[in-house]
């Protein structure tokens, strides 16, 4: 009898994980991201660097009525400990917990902003060198200031924050809006109830998208920009404008950016030109990139990227950098 019962709980203990997977509609995803870069800047030699390798986690869970319940837990990973952005820290990434029905979808944690989101299908170069929001040759040479490569959307608007509550509409023949409110901005706290806002209109219908977009950052400033991208053939077109007004009146900023990509079968050339216009006149700067991406599969891609950013007057100094890299998605 006694043995009977030890084999029913070991039966037990080893069924129970099988039970919860088959209702717990987990699903597993990531991306491995690396690239060998060498650059003019400073102090600068060729290395390996990881530009935003991550791993996931999502699942939902039919709540019945049409509701679901609706969660992620994603961060980065580093294949060399020293990546741009990188490091090995839990839920770094999009990390939050909602629910999603006809009414559209609710969420509370670490997200996007809908600022940010309002234009990233915009951004052709994404996590690589030539990134619209400031890709660079290290999180040192970044750090530095006059090694970071230009970012033609400000970075710092483009954010992740935590504390995120925000409510994205469903799609109404292409139409929807997103709003967000940042409970808590770490170092930037103002003592509101929210420390920024954030919100997002944006149309994508056939071979158009357009979205227009606003944030209003306590301390930091505000700004808003407009996307357009059209797709037509094997051919697609983007353009961002932005307007940045921060507190500080040497840092406003207005940019614009243009770029284009085609495709020929598994091959696909993109270029990109933009302009920053900064309130100090030695920080106005322009920005040129040019790309190849190779599909060796459907989720495998090769990447090389030729990247080049101009000073006004050369100050602090301007940079060129060429990088090759594999993207595996799962």
């Amino acid at each position: 009898m006694k043995k009977s019962l030890i084999a029913l709980a070991v039966a037990g203990a080893f069924a129970a994980p099988a039970a919860f997977a088959a209702t717990a509609n987990v699903d597993v995803y990531g991306r491995l991201n690396m690239f060998i870069e060498d650059t003019n800047a400073t102090g600068y030699e060729m290395a390996v660097v990881d530009r935003q390798s991550i791993l996931g986690f999502k699942g939902t869970e039919d709540l019945g009525g049409g509701l679901k319940a609706i969660w992620q837990i994603e961060q980065t990973i580093s294949g060399n400990q020293d990546g741009v952005g990188g490091g090995t820290t839990i839920a770094n990434r999009n990390t939050f917990v909602g629910l999603s029905g006809g009414f559209g979808t609710f969420l509370m944690g670490r997200h996007d902003t809908p600022y940010k989101l309002a234009t990233g299908r915009l951004d052709l170069f994404s996590d690589t060198m030539a990134d619209y929001n400031g890709g660079s040759v290290g999180a040192a040479n970044n750090a530095a200031g006059k090694d970071s490569f230009t970012a033609l959307v400000n970075a710092t608007h483009d954010a992740r924050p935590a504390h995120a509550i925000a409510y994205i509409s469903p799609n109404f023949s292409g139409f929807s809006v997103a709003l967000a409110g940042v409970a808590s901005n770490a170092a930037l706290d103002s003592g509101d109830n929210f420390d920024a806002y954030s919100l997002s209109a944006t149309y994508s219908q056939g071979p158009l998208f357009a979205s227009l977009a606003y944030q209003d950052v306590e301390v930091v400033g505000s700004a808003w920009k407009l996307g357009a991208g059209y797709t037509f053939g094997a051919a697609r077109v983007g353009f961002i404008y932005e307007d940045v007004d921060n507190n500080a009146p040497t840092a406003d900023q207005k940019s614009w950016m243009i770029n284009g990509a085609y495709a020929m079968g598994p091959m696909t050339l993109k270029a990109q030109y933009g302009n920053v216009d900064v309130s100090n006149t030695n920080q106005d700067r322009t920005k040129f990139s040019l790309g190849l991406d190779y599909s060796l599969s459907k989720r495998t891609t090769a990447m090389v990227i030729y990247d080049t950013n101009k000073t006004k007057n050369n100050v602090p100094g301007s940079l060129n950098g060429w990088s090759v890299g594999i993207r595996h998605t799962f």
